[in-house]
């Protein structure tokens, strides 16, 4: 009788899909299958993992996407044999993921996303189906990806930026998030941490902290000037004290959703993994960071400190800031909009998380 051979599928051409293209084939004892959203897409990915060198990254890791065995736009190509389904896309894209690959999941499948946003198990149980009890299908989700990365050429680069040390995770049904957890540490590289409510990774997000937090206070007072591409502010790097006491607000006023929602529950609902913004970056970060002694000294003397605030080129040589990248697109309608909404349910102000909404 044939041994089954583990399968896995990838949702995603962008950022995280390369990563994760060769971060599972370093680890992952199977055949990886990805899927993306054009046909286009999918014949410039054929072409770099078959072309001589393949895909490889460059960076913390290094490796190769040399367990890919088939890169299509058809769900029906890739789905149907995954034991594991990793949705990697910005989060406006999960609902149609979750449309476009439901009939093909197969029964007793994990279906997650990397990262999850906020918000993303009210949408998944509305649209994917036969999650665990009605059916067999696991769903899983994780706080952040594991790493900072970018692609560097289409097919044939991507870097690793940053590695986290650990990332927190959830599970529908909660009671399987032990057992995942040491699954996906294994095929990921990293450590991840199981909690026990979904609604950890809804509320302690930490894109919908930094990135916002971090855009705010660098263009909330933006009167239309312009930079050249040496005054690009450095998103991290440049960070001011000011601007990382602000972030500490906008976290603390989550935590206090979370304490809320805690009480409210008399005890039913552990949301321990809503972390202040401050101790994740220390867990995430711990021997890349120089200076952890505040919000701000973590951004200025920790990785990725090249990186620069996103912007739009319009006249040549003359850069605005990029209001509709994902830090603002993504992680506001997708973050600090659906905490606010709880934090209206559990009855407790946000002056901060107002400032960006507003």
């Amino acid at each position: 009788m044939p041994v089954h051979k583990p399968a896995l599928a990838i949702c995603g051409g962008g950022n995280a899909g390369h990563a994760l293209a060769v971060a599972t084939s370093r680890n992952f004892e199977g055949d990886i299958f990805w899927l993306v959203g054009s046909e286009e897409k999918a014949d410039v990915l054929r072409r770099g993992i078959s072309s001589d060198g393949g895909l490889y990254s460059t960076g913390v890791i290094a490796g190769k996407a040399d367990k890919v065995v088939a890169v299509s736009s058809d769900p029906k190509a890739v789905i149907p044999s995954a034991d594991i389904v990793m949705i990697a896309v910005p989060a406006f894209a999960h609902a149609a993921i979750l449309k476009q690959i439901d009939p093909f999941v197969k029964d007793g499948a994990l279906v997650g996303s990397l990262p999850t946003r906020s918000g993303f198990e009210f949408e998944a149980t509305q649209l994917l189906s036969g999650i665990e009890p009605e059916g067999t299908r696991i769903l899983f989700g994780l706080q952040t990806l594991p790493w900072s990365t970018r692609v560097q050429q289409a097919g044939k680069v991507v870097n690793f930026g940053a590695l986290k040390a650990k990332v927190l995770m959830a599970t529908l049904p909660e009671w399987h998030a032990s057992d995942l957890a040491g699954v996906l540490s294994q095929i990921l590289g990293t450590e991840i941490v199981p909690t026990k409510n979904f609604l950890n990774m809804t509320l302690g997000n930490p894109g919908q902290v930094i990135h916002p937090g971090l855009m705010y206070g660098f263009f909330a007072a933006w009167g239309g000037e312009t930079y050249n591409e040496d005054g690009i502010p450095l998103f991290y790097a440049q960070a001011s004290d000011e601007t990382g006491a602000f972030i500490e607000r906008l976290s603390g006023e989550i935590v206090s959703v979370a304490r809320a929602v805690e009480v409210r529950s008399e005890g039913a609902i552990d949301l321990s993994g809503v972390l202040p913004i401050h101790d994740w970056l220390k867990i995430s970060y711990p021997t890349q960071t120089a200076d952890t002694s505040t919000i701000a000294a973590c951004f200025r003397t920790g990785p990725l400190q090249a990186r620069k605030a996103p912007m739009i080129e319009g006249a040549p040589g003359s850069f605005a800031p990029n209001f509709a990248y994902r830090y603002l697109s993504e992680d506001v309608p997708f973050g600090l909009a659906v905490v606010r909404a709880i934090a209206q349910m559990a009855n407790v102000q946000t002056p901060a998380i107002d400032a960006v909404l507003h």
